[in-house]
């Protein structure tokens, strides 16, 4: 029989029962209001007023009956129908109830309630509802009809000219709840489900989403009571977070609150933090979130919940189809997400055009990995070993974009499986899983898996943030490990983190490249002295880093290796910059510019156009550097690297200083610093006050100028950075120029020499001297001046540094009119202005009132 013909047929005995009984046993009469209004004592709805104020419009907007025809069905349903859907916990019930009551008036025939005890072990059958819900509108128990058809048609021709709302509460699913619809006008249903109900005919959808934090804070101090939570509001703010803001959590823990006034927030907040232990103490007299939880789980198909409690015992992070394609089957994959969306056990986020990702509250993951543990061990180790292995086919199969070498250790279907997605933004993102599948990979006896995973990630140490003292672990070769090319690899890769730990003669000691290693292959060779290089670079060496890096790149031009040759270039560019080339250091970047691009790496793209647009910087081309560093910015906000943001931000900020924008310059440090300042970047918070300096100067307040270096001082002497340490005595001396205290400049901007010169950074060392050249000449020191005016004037003749030599000129024109040389100064004045236009621009500067780099 057709569903149409069903719902005729249970029509038809509607009718005649109540045709046939309508002078004797039933009737149908007008109801006692009072009996009627079912509704029990609800919580109070703390914090949820805009989700309230929704759901009583919805309610309130109820149009009379018709007293018309009776539809044959749910599908011509006029009635209203509301589901309010949402996780275990969220408070879905509290709120139904809630308005429930408040729309009273509204249904004056009366609110019935019905608990389908959809979260329960049993939950009520349809036949069952409708037994409560036609009792409650006087229909006789004797006159029931015996099947679920015959009682449906019959709620419906009871309540077609009635305005009543129907409360169902609990609903487990669709089936469940369609035949329990009445059709009138004037009627309405509320349902709660964890489910969506999508099946529901004419349905409105309210979906009950966490509270906010301020709301959270809200339903916590309820009931524990408001002042407990004033007293230390930033450990309630904590321990609303341990509850992830779930409604049942807070209300678990400020019930267990007020009842123990001896109970600090401070030791309900550390009983909170183990997450191991977390769900034993969210439970209170009848409500328990593990119980909870189980009604759900329980129903949960087998290998769904063996694929979810393997994903929710990984670091936490940002879930796409990709997990769950390798805990399972890439068909069941799709079922699982369903499954657990369904459910609410997790939401999807995202869209087609960015990608599908998905989230899991921090107490059901918990939940979820508790229970995985319960499995049988051999069924864990099956889904781990396969996990393990996804994660190493997909670490290899991006490190190959890389090492060309590797793409013979991974099928191509493997290398396509990933390739919509940006290899260092990959890896990034599951770095700490990454991580976690090279201990799980030893854990397992896997350890050539573990080795590959180690040495794949090896490729990605720009891009990712290791735990401080974890290289020597991740990149450990194991005594069985026999592959040369892995050894070099993971050894190559703990001498990198070294020199990213601040130990650069560890990693020289491990990539001793004076010792003979005939075995080594030339591409491996040139990737160790790239290394290398940057261990003499973190020495502050830049001369023996140079000559490391050149090798490097006249290595690797002859390899299949663009990506290791971009990176030498980049490299090899700041190190050119800094020994005094910037036209040789703009070649390199350029070149390494145009292989990232023909890689496709929109990392590597945006960290060399900020790298260029610095070395453009230095040749005072700001006007080509501001569009670079622009579009740099802007592709690390797509990419959500706001470490390398920051760093854009920085150096934006000094090429808007250069091009006279000091707000705009002042406006970007200061977002640079919101960045860094969270992340504990202390170097690079330091870096950021350092710049302030010439910001503040330039705009005459030289207080602020002068306070500012000395905490920038003090940051680089708390992280130990000699270098920027000189460059902010540097500055410190400067500004003593500039207030007339010539004397005081000349101890901070002697240290600033020294330090550099033995770095080799000629560019910084150039710049100290002229400060200095200046100061010795405000002194009538002027034999000292020449010498540190000449020595400048040597090192920016070297170099592309036009402007640079015209200031000092200018300068050195100063000294000789003090001395009463003035023809001397003549000569050189018109010698200069022949030879560079620049000079002419800067008539009548002088370097004691100028802000260094600037016109």
């Amino acid at each position: 029989m057709s569903i149409g013909a069903t719902f005729a047929a249970g029509s038809l005995v509607a009718y005649q029962v109540v045709k046939a009984r309508q002078e004797e046993s039933v009737r149908v009469v007008a109801s006692d209001r009072t009996r009627r209004h079912q509704l029990d004592r609800v919580e109070p709805l703390v914090g949820r007023e805009s989700l309230l104020g929704g759901l009583l419009t919805l309610l309130r907007d109820v149009p009379a009956p018709t007293r018309g025809s009776l539809p044959v069905g749910v599908t011509e349903s006029q009635a209203k129908i509301v589901v309010v859907h949402g996780a275990a916990g969220v408070g879905k019930t509290t709120l139904a109830l809630n308005a429930a009551h408040r729309v009273k008036d509204s249904y004056p025939d009366g609110q019935l309630y019905v608990n389908l005890q959809g979260d329960g072990h049993t939950p009520k059958t349809s036949s069952e509802a409708l037994e409560h819900l036609l009792l409650s509108l006087d229909v006789a128990r004797d006159d029931l009809p015996a099947d679920v058809d015959g009682r449906a048609a019959l709620l419906r021709s009871l309540t077609n000219d009635q305005r009543l709302l129907i409360v169902l509460d609990n609903a487990h699913h669709t089936e469940q709840v369609r035949p329990l619809l009445p059709v009138g006008a004037g009627c309405s249903v509320l349902i709660t489900s964890r489910k969506p109900l999508s099946g529901v005919a004419l349905r409105e959808a309210l979906p009950v989403s966490l509270p906010d934090e301020s709301e959270a804070l809200d339903v916590l101090a309820h009931y524990a009571g408001r002042e407990r939570i004033t007293s230390d509001p930033v450990v309630a703010l904590q321990i609303t977070r341990f509850c992830g803001r779930l409604p049942l959590a807070l209300r678990i823990v400020g019930s267990k609150l007020a009842q123990r006034p001896d109970l600090s927030l401070s030791r309900m907040r550390a009983r909170l933090e183990d997450e191991k232990l977390r769900l034993r103490e969210l439970v209170f007299e009848d409500d328990s979130l593990h119980a909870c939880l189980m009604l759900t789980y329980r129903d949960l198909e087998e290998t769904t919940r063996a694929a979810f409690g393997l994903i929710a015992t990984l670091p936490v992070g940002r879930l796409s189809d990709w997990h769950f394609e390798h805990v399972g089957t890439a068909r069941g994959a799709f079922a699982t997400c369903d499954e657990l969306i369904e459910v609410s056990l997790m939401e999807a986020q995202g869209n087609e055009e960015a990608g599908t990702s998905y989230r899991v509250h921090d107490l059901v993951r918990v939940f979820a990995a508790e229970q995985y543990e319960l499995l049988p061990p051999e069924e864990r180790r099956q889904h781990e070993v396969r996990l393990v292995k996804a994660y190493r086919e997909a670490a290899v199969s991006l490190a190959s974009q890389r090492a060309p070498e590797l793409g013979a250790e991974v099928s191509a279907e493997r290398i396509n499986d990933l390739r919509r997605e940006s290899a260092a933004g990959w890896v990034s993102a599951e770095q700490e899983r990454l991580r976690w599948a090279i201990g799980r990979a030893r854990s397992l006896d896997m350890y050539p898996e573990a080795a590959e995973i180690g040495e794949a990630l090896s490729y990605f140490l720009d891009d990712i943030n290791l735990p401080p003292g974890s290289a020597d672990w991740l990149f450990d070769a194991t005594p069985t490990e026999t592959r040369p090319r892995v050894i070099a690899s993971l050894r190559r890769a703990r001498a990198a983190a070294a020199v990213a730990e601040g130990a650069p003669d560890t990693a020289l000691t491990l990539l001793d490249l004076d010792e003979p290693d005939d075995s080594a292959d030339p591409v491996g060779r040139a990737r160790d002295e790239m290394v290398v290089a940057r261990g003499y670079a973190a020495k502050r060496d830049f001369r023996v880093a140079l000559d490391h890096m050149t090798t490097a790149a006249e290595q690797l031009r002859t390899s299949d290796d663009a990506w290791h040759l971009l990176n030498s270039l980049e490299k090899l560019g700041e190190f050119q910059r800094w020994r005094g080339s910037p036209e040789l250091a703009e070649q390199s970047q350029r070149e390494a510019l145009r292989l990232a691009e023909r890689t496709g790496d929109l990392r590597a793209q945006a960290r060399l156009r900020r790298t260029l647009a610095e070395t453009l910087g230095y040749l005072r081309r700001p006007e080509e550097a501001a569009p670079l560093l622009e579009s740099a910015i802007h592709d690390f906000r797509v990419l959500n690297d706001r470490r390398w943001e920051g760093a854009g931000l920085y150096a934006l900020g000094k090429i808007y200083r250069l091009l006279g924008r000091r707000q705009d310059a002042r406006e970007r440090y200061d977002r640079a610093e919101e960045i860094f300042g969270p992340m504990g970047e202390r170097h690079w918070v330091g870096r950021v006050t350092n710049a302030r300096i010439r910001v503040l100067a330039g705009m005459r307040r030289l207080d602020e100028a002068t306070a500012t270096a000395r905490t920038a001082l003090s940051l680089f002497e708390q992280v130990g950075d000699e270098m920027w340490q000189a460059h902010t005595q540097r500055d410190i001396g400067w500004l003593h120029i500039k207030a007339g205290q010539s004397e005081a400049a000349v101890e901070p901007l002697t240290h600033a020499i020294q330090v550099t010169e033995r770095a080799g950074d000629a560019y910084a060392g150039s710049m100290a001297r002229h400060l200095r050249g200046v100061a010795y000449r405000e002194l009538g020191r002027y034999p000292e001046a020449h010498a540190d005016l000449e020595a400048a004037l040597d090192i920016y003749r070297s170099g592309s540094y036009e402007w640079n030599e015209a200031a000092v000129t200018h300068d050195v024109i100063r000294v000789l009119r003090a001395e009463g040389r003035t023809a001397e100064a003549d000569s050189l004045e018109e010698t200069s202005a022949a030879s560079n236009p620049i000079f002419i621009r800067m008539r009548g500067r002088d370097g004691a009132e100028a802000v260094p780099d600037e016109d």
